[in-house]
């Protein structure tokens, strides 16, 4: 009994499509492409106006660099490291991200790409290649805290002023 049910039940509701289904793409077919496309450009104008650029807010980070160990071995994001490329691991930050790292005690910026994950030691949130941590002079240290800009295309101006150091 109860499958007869599922199966009247499944052609009333194909008979419904059958005939509902004409009339409302009839009724979307009526409306002129140019009133729908003038609709979207005023909209995307208007969101363009009313939207703030990405901010450019450092956030404090405890950085390492790669040991030369690493050097030649596959990334997570599946290219080879190489420790005299301008690159570095960060846990959740998706791969290609741009980042500006800055060395607040002697105020060296560097511009990274992410490429891999980590790093995995504690209490670490940054692991930069050794060419990276060479140019912000890191190196002697090891360990230090850095200010991080996620950095966003469109405010490239800013970022070349940042770092022109």
């Amino acid at each position: 009994m109860r499958n007869i049910t599922k199966k009247v039940l499944v052609l009333f509701l194909g008979i419904q499509f059958l005939f509902i289904g004409p009339i409302i793409a009839e009724s979307v077919a009526g409306i002129g492409s140019d009133e729908i496309s003038q609709d979207q450009t005023a909209l995307v104008i208007d969101s363009l106006h009313t939207q703030e650029p990405p901010s450019y807010e450092s956030e404090t980070m405890v950085a390492s660099f790669y040991s030369h160990r690493f050097h030649g071995r596959k990334t997570a994001s599946g290219e080879i490291f190489d420790m005299h490329a301008m690159t570095c691991a960060h846990k959740t930050l998706p791969f290609d991200t741009k980042l500006l790292v800055i060395n607040p005690k002697n105020g060296k910026t560097v511009e990274l790409r992410v490429n891999d994950r980590g790093p995995f030691s504690r209490g670490r949130d940054l692991d930069l290649s050794y060419a990276a941590a060479k140019e912000i002079e890191m190196i002697r240290a090891g360990v230090i805290k850095v200010e991080v800009v996620v950095l966003h295309p469109e405010n490239e101006t800013l970022t070349d002023k940042l770092v022109s150091n």
